[in-house]
């Protein structure tokens, strides 16, 4: 089976011998045919849409592939194929697209970093935030996709491609006695819970990584554990999630 993998927002597919999509690389050699797309990880979803079409054609010319997208990785997946990048979304090219914690509409929390103020925060936060996110010199355009506007404005491509299949994922947040999130993901994650009535990982909420066929069993894990990433350190860090066993499982029901 030949199979994309699609990265996230901010973070590069592959940095300092890391991979985006924590050992899968490496798990799924020999088993399946895989490119881990190194895509622009400050662009807009357009631009790296152009680059993740370019190296599927470059891996795959032909055949059948299927797209495994972390986050924005989605975004961008369903920008390829509403433009049918490369002749991509013809028959028998890409034949599934699956979404992990995908912000279909939007993150709160970009719309924050941002400051398209949503109600109950105050200009002074959105003063701070808006500070904080000039002095890491994060493109305001690579952003703009993940905002409720933005993604708004993302090709719905289960509606213009209907004979690919979509899936999407969720992760809802830690069990107990676990906090939901990683001490990093907290702050956001109580920013979120404080606007949204319902499940969130940290960055995205249940009713935004809602695309397609949804998948009703929930991942109990943040949005960056869901890739085999635990962002806490030392005593904090001790729980686990089993990335290996839900990716797999994910690609043994495309067969």
């Amino acid at each position: 089976m030949n199979l994309v993998f699609a990265s996230g927002f901010l973070v590069p597919q592959h940095i300092l011998g890391i991979n985006y999509f924590a050992g899968v690389e490496d798990r799924l050699r020999g088993k399946h045919e895989t490119l881990f797309a190194d895509v622009p990880a400050l662009d807009t979803s357009e631009r790296r849409a152009v680059v993740l079409a370019d190296l599927i054609q470059q891996k795959f010319p032909q055949g059948e592939v299927h797209i495994i997208a972390h986050s924005m990785g989605g975004l961008d997946s369903r920008t390829l194929i509403g433009r049918n990048l490369n002749g991509l979304s013809a028959e028998g090219r890409i034949a599934s697209l699956t979404t992990l914690s995908t912000p279909h509409r939007g993150s709160p929390v970009a719309d924050l970093l941002l400051g398209t103020a949503p109600s109950g925060v105050g200009p002074l936060v959105h003063s701070l935030v808006s500070h904080a996110v000039s002095l890491l010199s994060i493109p305001a355009g690579a952003l703009g996709d993940l905002t409720a506007e933005g993604a708004a404005r993302i090709p719905d491509a289960a509606k213009t491609h209907p004979h690919i299949r979509y899936r999407s994922v969720f992760a809802s947040g830690r069990p107990k006695p676990f906090r939901p999130t990683s001490l990093v993901l907290a702050p956001t994650h109580d920013y979120i819970h404080s606007l949204r009535d319902q499940p969130n990982d940290g960055v995205v909420t249940l009713d935004s990584a809602r695309y397609g066929e949804f998948q009703e069993r929930l991942l109990e894990c943040d949005h960056v554990d869901m890739v085999g990433h635990n962002l806490d350190a030392g005593i904090l860090s001790k729980f686990r999630f089993d990335h290996f066993a839900e990716i797999e499982r994910l690609i043994s029901e495309l067969a």
